[in-house]
Order: C-alpha cells, then structure tokens, then sequence
C-alpha cells in the first residue's frame, strides 16, 4: 500500500509528539515518586531534630554513649519522645483505617532509628545489610559525636500519600491527552499545507512530462517548498521557450533550405524546358545557389558539434596579437573591394598570450571581421584593438553604420534570428555565424557580447583568460 507524504508527515508529526508526551509521563511519574520520597526523608530528620539534641546533652554530661548500652531503656525513651509527638497529631481522631496507616507509619519509622558511634559502628537498634541508610550527624561544638540512622523510604506507604500522587498522575494523564489531541489537530493542518503543494507539484509534472508546458504552480511562501515551486516555474516556462524556439528553429532552417532550393529547381525546370539555356551564366547561378546551400548544411552541422560538445580543440600557448593581424591582412582586399576601411589599431608591441586552439580563434575572427564588412554601409570604417587588463584579454571589433538597436544586441547571437532593419540577412548568411562565434568563445571560457560602438554601429566584445 502506498503511503502519501502528507500522511507520512502527519505520522512524523503525530509519533514525535506522542512518543515526547509518553517519555515526559514517564519521567514525571519516576521523578515525582522519587521526589516524594526526598521529601519524606526531610520530614523524618526533621523530626529527629529533638532526638539529636537530646543526644548531644547526654554526650555531653556523659561522655560518651556508653551509658545507653548499660541502660538501653534510656534510648527507647528518646524514641518515644519522636514517637509521641508524632502522635499528637492524631491525637483526637477516631481509630479509622484513614487514621491508622499513619500511625503504622510513624512506628515503623521510629522503630527504625539506630544509633552509631562516630565511625559509624552501631551501638544501638538493628540494621539489616539491604537497608538504604540516612545519617544525622551528631555534633556538638562542631566536634563529630557519632550518628543517627533510619531507614530510607523505597516505596509510598502513606495511603494519603498514594491518594495525592495518584491525583497528580491523572491530572498529567488529562493534561498530556489533551495536548496530544491539540498537536494532533495542529499535525494534521501542518501536514495538509506542506503535502498540498508538493501533490498539486506532483500532478503538474506529471502533465509536463505529457508535453503541456503551460503549468504553473501559485507560490505562497519562500520556503523551500516555495523554491521548489519557483523551480518548477522556470522549468515550465524554460520547456515553453525551448518548445516555441525549436519549432522556429525547424521553420527557419526549412525557409534557409527552401529558398535555394526552390531557385534551382524552377532553373533546371527551366533549363529542361528549354526556356532557359544551359549557358555559363545560368550554371553560375545554379552554383551559387549550391554553394550557399552547401554553407548552410556546413553550419548546421558545425553548430550541432559545438552544441554538444562534439567540435575538436587543440589548446595551446599562442600569442593573441599576431594571430588577429593575420586575420585582418586577410579581409584587406575585401573590404576594400566594399568601399570600407578595415583598421588594425593593435598595439605593434604587444606581448600578450592566451590558452587557445589557433584554428577556432582564427575561425572566430574571421567570422566577426567578415559580418562587419557583409553590414556596414559602403564608405564606413572598421577597427580591431586589443587590450590587456589583468588576467583578461579584451578582443574589439567596431564599425559604423547601421547599427543595431540596444534591445536586439543580446539577441544576434541567438541562431536565425533576424533582425528588422537595414543589418538583416538580406544581405547574406543564414544567421549561424554569430552562434557558433558565441560556442567557441564558451568553450575557451570567455565571453561575447554586442554592444553599440562609438563609430555609430556596432561593437563586438569578446573577453577570454590570459594565460599566466
């Protein structure tokens, strides 16, 4: 049978209390007997006071105690003086069961009474070896005389005595009861408002798992309950996103290849129909259409491999200066054929060294320098600098207009996603570039950010680790 959690919980709750009560009537019934029988020892050497005065006169016009052993009545007539001033306190009172038990008890306690010397030899009553002793010293001039013994209590004889302890047993008893009956109710409303959000919990997830994304949990408290139903939140919403972004990325791919392959297959129907020839031109353009379709499949596949992890990196000690003054001799011709001024503002003197794989480094760069001249306006100016600060390297690459607007600049590292101005792909690429830049930056434990550049367009910003 399958116990849920708020019935674990109420068992926790309810077990805890019970056995605390139980522990705490046990305890309280060990310690009120024992108490009470403290509490009866002090009683009985209070009431040996006038014994142990009488004894320390005697001593001291005696002697000593020898004179109790040559006349033993003298010491039955000091214990009847206890015995007698007990009984004046029944003095009066009828001969009744409840009037009896006490005076039984006060003869068995005088009875009791011995007498030793100051080694604490007997010289008087009788002791047995079981016998739990109390001693009274007896003293005279701060000078130890010897001792008086009786018999300590083990168990409550008095009937009142019983009475009064049964009494208070079952008031703990009543008391016990009801706080265990009001902890019940109070386990059984805490195990209620901890369960529901971890049932309501249970059931979402449940229903996520089936693919519907739109769960939410209302939280109540910050907790850890409350934490964990935010968590559930993100995660929704995060399966949400990741949702509508691979079915926009399963659309975009799907326009990416349909365009190309739409134009060669209308030019080939073409060429088949003898519409158009199947001249130099024609073949030219039906290979450019190939070559771009062949460039998207070659990103996707080199941006699966850095998704997962897959993409090889031979990482060693270079020096970061020359290889992106290789990268820009480059695109010299190219941004010169576009009208545009391609700037290498790197320090000549710089001797700075990064951890890195030579390949994607100068894959990376040549990807960003290569967007910078595919969307910057003819006439316009694109510069490359490096700073060192510290244990980082800061890598820029800045261009004029267009630019972007701020909201967009996070969001150009994200694949195909397009932007609505005048720096949008309808000027090339499938807009896979950036992402895998972003992939390989990650994987040497750098960053990259878009931000807007003090030439008016945009600024990319990579930050990566110098090597020490």
């Amino acid at each position: 049978m399958r116990i849920n959690v708020g019935t674990k919980l109420w068992l926790a709750f309810v077990g805890t209390i019970a056995l605390c009560v139980l522990t705490l009537y046990l305890l309280l019934h060990n310690s009120l007997r024992q108490g009470f029988l403290d509490y009866t020892s002090q009683q009985s050497v209070q009431r040996l006071e006038i014994l142990r005065s009488a004894l320390a006169n005697i001593y001291r016009e005696e002697g000593s105690f020898t004179v109790f052993e040559s006349n033993p009545s003298r010491w039955l007539n000091l214990k009847d003086i206890i015995f007698a001033e007990s009984d004046t306190l029944f003095e009066g009172l009828p001969l009744t069961q409840e009037t009896e038990a006490p005076r039984t008890y006060y003869r068995e306690f005088v009875s009791s009474i011995s007498l030793h010397d100051a080694n604490k030899k007997l010289l008087l009553g009788v002791t047995k070896p079981n016998q739990t002793l109390d001693w009274i010293p007896v003293t005279d001039a701060n000078r130890l005389l010897g001792f008086i013994s009786f018999v300590k209590p083990t168990v409550v004889s008095r009937q009142q005595d019983q009475n009064f302890i049964q009494h208070q047993f079952k008031i703990f008893s009543t008391i016990s009861l009801f706080v265990l009956v009001i902890a019940t109710i109070v386990a059984t409303l805490l195990a209620r408002r901890i369960s529901r959000p971890l049932t309501s919990l249970a059931e979402k997830a449940h229903a996520l798992a089936s693919g519907d994304y739109s769960q939410k949990i209302p939280v109540s408290n910050n907790d850890e309950i409350g934490q964990l139903c935010n968590s559930f939140n993100q995660l929704s919403e995060a399966l949400a996103a990741n949702q509508q972004s691979r079915a926009l990325w399963v659309a975009d791919i799907s326009h990416e290849m349909r365009t190309p392959l739409s134009v060669l297959k209308v030019q080939i129907e073409a060429m088949q129909d003898g519409i158009r020839p199947a001249n130099h031109e024609n073949l030219a353009l039906l290979y450019d259409k190939t070559l771009g379709l062949s460039n998207l499949i070659d990103d996707l596949f080199e941006l699966s491999l850095s998704d997962v992890g897959a993409l090889t990196y031979n990482k060693h000690t270079i020096l970061i200066a020359p290889l992106v003054k290789t990268c820009i001799e480059h695109f010299q011709v190219k941004a010169q054929t576009a009208g545009l001024t391609l700037k290498d503002n790197i320090d000549a003197n710089l001797n700075c060294s990064v951890v890195a794989d030579t390949n994607r480094l100068q894959q990376l760069f040549s990807n960003l320098i290569e967007n910078s001249i595919r969307y910057t306006d003819a006439g316009g100016v694109i510069e490359v600098g490096i700073n060192v600060v510290d244990t980082r390297v800061m890598i820029t690459i800045d261009d004029s207009p267009p630019g972007i607007a701020p909201e967009q600049q996070d969001k150009i590292f994200e694949r195909l996603y397009r932007l609505e101005n005048s720096r949008s792909r309808a000027t090339g690429g499938a807009g896979l570039g950036l992402a895998i830049c972003k992939n390989i930056v990650s994987a040497h434990q750098g960053k990259i950010t878009a931000r807007t550049s003090p030439l008016g367009g945009l600024q990319i910003y990579i930050e990566l680790p110098r090597a020490l």
